[in-house]
């Protein structure tokens, strides 16, 4: 079952996020969807022995495992070693600690994935030596009501390009992660701020086209309707989760957060989502699009995260401009300019000038500019207010237009030169 909601501290339904544990998977059918070989050696030597816990906070911890910070004896490395039961409410579920050890390796050329450095087992637990991320969870920095910590959009723009990298390499590999949220989502640093490893991969399963899998797990505000719904997981799962993510790194605020549980899971299951939040308004209008080609019902409908890789809102600055001029600027304009780009970038040596020319040259200092020449049929438009006359005489009769525009660097925009040229 899905854990319990935590109640919201404000007593509304759009609340700040609140920190709630996962839950564990149906061990009914733990056999479905887990990877069962594993290469990494498993030493049974006591894991004291080759490491030093350090004393003080966890780094985290849920209902069957605990992660603290630990020094590696021999090198004087510091990891984050994972203390996970093997025995849960009196089952066995090694099985399910070796699928996860098999998931670390599998995704071990991936830079935004935790990296596995060693496995200990004794009688009653596992321990996973991990890479050590000192930034620890985005999770403080999404619900800061202190702008100075709190991410600033250009910051989750590079995070979330960062967790769909990680996210795009473990779907093409099958995975999904199904508990992506800010507490498994850990920095390398903090200031300046790091790059991301994701992390805990306890409910993560393998997914085929050949096979469905149904699971009632995950965190209730991330969890998607077809996990509620008891329908098939695929890799648009995780998607509806990074869009929440996305929510809430952006505004501090979980959007389908209710009073109690039920609250929470009839908010999802409808849809019910504000978009008209006060933190909204100051984001860039293509955040918000992000966000609803994720929050979508149907997970078909979802974009994948090969796709939200390229979505205009995770590009740079420059290239937004350029989709901007080949949005506004007709085709052969856009044609016009790439053939003249093309031409200018390996310049033909100069001809002997004329005396003619010799002349000029000496009467003045001479000038370069770039002009752009485009001719251009100007046909009726889709939205044009014109008179039925108006449109007849444009339909029998259109106008080739001829124009010139003007490049100078840095580009920002083509300017249109005035006045009649020949061609």
């Amino acid at each position: 079952m899905i854990p319990e909601c935590p109640r919201a501290a404000e007593g509304r339904s759009r609340t700040r996020y609140q920190h709630g544990p996962a839950a564990e998977p149906n061990q009914s059918r733990s056999a479905n969807g887990l990877l069962s070989e594993i290469n990494t050696t498993i030493k049974n030597e006591p894991f004291t022995d080759y490491y030093t816990l350090i004393p003080g906070k966890e780094l985290g911890r849920g209902k069957f495992a605990v992660v603290r910070k630990c020094v590696e004896k021999c090198t004087g490395r510091e990891y984050a070693a994972k203390f996970m039961r093997k025995r849960r409410k009196g089952q066995d579920c090694r099985t399910e600690i070796i699928h996860e050890i098999a998931v670390l390796e599998l995704a071990t050329l991936s830079p935004r994935v935790v990296n596995l450095h060693q496995v200990y087992e004794m009688a009653s637990e596992m321990v996973l030596v991990l890479e050590f991320a000192a930034g620890g969870e985005i999770f403080n920095q999404c619900v800061s009501e202190r702008e100075e910590e709190a991410f600033s959009e250009e910051e989750v723009k590079r995070l979330m390009r960062q967790i769909l990298e990680g996210v795009a390499f473990l779907h093409k590999s099958s995975v999904v992660h199904l508990d992506l949220k800010p507490q498994n989502i850990l920095l390398t640093s903090s200031a300046p701020l790091g790059d991301i490893k994701i992390v805990d991969f306890g409910l993560s399963r393998m997914v085929s086209s050949h096979q469905e899998l149904r699971e009632i797990m995950g965190t209730p505000e991330y969890v998607a309707p077809e996990i509620l719904n008891y329908e098939p997981i695929s890799t648009a799962t995780d998607m509806w989760s990074i869009g929440v993510l996305a929510y809430v790194m952006l505004t501090g605020i979980s959007p389908f957060l209710g009073e109690d549980k039920q609250e929470t899971f009839l908010n999802i299951s409808q849809l019910n989502i504000s978009y008209t939040e006060e933190e909204l308004q100051q984001l860039d209008p293509a955040a918000l699009a992000f966000i609803q080609t994720l929050l979508r019902k149907q997970p078909q409908d979802r974009a994948t995260a090969e796709q939200c890789l390229h979505h205009p809102w995770l590009q740079s600055t420059e290239l937004q401009k350029t989709q901007i001029v080949k949005e506004i600027l007709p085709v052969e304009v856009q044609e016009a300019f790439s053939t003249t780009s093309s031409t200018t970038s390996s310049p033909e040596p100069p001809a002997s000038p004329t005396r003619g020319e010799e002349e000029e040259e000496e009467e003045g200092p001479a000038t370069e500019e770039l002009i752009v020449m485009a001719a251009y049929t100007l046909g009726q438009c889709r939205q044009s207010s014109s008179s039925s006359v108006e449109k007849e005489a444009l339909a029998t009769e259109q106008k080739a237009i001829s124009k010139r525009f003007k490049f100078e660097e840095p580009f920002s925009a083509l300017q249109e030169v005035p006045g009649e040229f020949i061609y």
